[in-house]
């Protein structure tokens, strides 16, 4: 059985209402909750996901349980669920989808590399196929950055705020980057792991981001960049001030992975592995 609990917080942040609305359908039995012995309101993942199953909260379309249960559930159908949703501008169908199926057991990071990546390479190719307007696209890009946002009590511990205490983590696209949305995912996921995240995101100067870098004293930099174009350079002058705070370089996305990249930048394949990485770096949490 999964025991995930949120607070009255995380659920406001996921559901996009405000905490006093959370109260009042939880107060009405609308949702259901449980109270600490201090009287906070706690609630399970899966009573949340039902009350959006049961409410069709806000959406247009089918919710998780449309999705095929067992080896397909991060296919093919959950991918094009995923993109037809951000075609409609529907964040909170897409928070509905990634709530059911981290109810499942899929972590965050598994389901923006398994779902929201591929539907969104597909959404970009149609673009350039001339199929989806410029406005479809960015109608799209949006509603995927809404959830993102959203979907951050997703990524945290069960029942408690995420206290800062890993040191800060930058979270940037490079200079000429006009997509930040895989940074924005990358901070998420940070932020969970109680890193301070400082995103200035997309088209971020390099001597801009190495101040930064600098001036936050920095513990992990992560950098992502679908064009090659003198983002070598952009990198190597990040390392060299995250060589200067103690921190490491993460960097991902094709433009990466075509560039000339200096040695001490480590490349990866996906947000799994960043937030493997991550795990290794900063300040441990303190253990209860």
């Amino acid at each position: 059985m999964n025991t995930d609990v949120l607070s009255t917080r995380q659920v406001a942040t996921l559901l996009g209402v405000g905490e006093a609305t959370v109260k009042r359908w939880a107060d009405a039995g609308e949702i259901d909750c449980f109270r600490t012995p201090g009287g906070h309101r706690k609630f399970r993942l899966r009573d949340v996901t039902a009350f959006v199953q049961k409410r069709q909260y806000q959406t247009a379309g089918p919710l998780p349980a449309a999705v095929p249960q067992g080896a397909d559930e991060l296919g093919e159908p959950a991918i094009r669920h995923f993109g037809e949703a951000a075609l409609r501008g529907d964040a909170p169908a897409l928070v509905a989808q990634l709530a059911g199926l981290r109810l499942r057991g899929h972590s965050l990071a598994e389901l923006f590399d398994e779902i929201a990546t591929p539907a969104l390479h597909r959404i970009g190719d149609e673009w350039a196929q001339g199929k989806l307007s410029v406005a479809e696209e960015h109608v799209a890009a949006q509603a995927v950055i809404d959830a993102v946002a959203r979907s951050q009590p997703l990524a945290e511990p069960p029942g408690e705020p995420v206290r800062a205490d890993r040191g800060t983590a930058v979270v940037a696209a490079v200079a000429g980057e006009l997509h930040d949305i895989a940074s924005r995912m990358a901070a998420c996921l940070l932020r969970a792991q109680g890193f301070e995240v400082l995103a200035p995101l997309a088209q971020t100067p390099a001597r801009d981001l190495a101040a930064l870098i600098l001036r936050a004293r920095a513990s992990v930099v992560a950098l992502s960049s679908t064009i090659s174009s003198e983002v070598g350079e952009q990198v190597a002058t990040c390392v060299t001030a995250a060589e200067q705070t103690g921190g490491r370089v993460v960097v991902g996305g094709e433009g990466m992975r075509k560039a000339n990249l200096p040695a001490d930048a480590k490349l990866l394949g996906s947000l799994r592995e960043m937030e493997t990485e991550a795990r290794g770096a900063g300040r441990q949490p303190a253990r209860s």
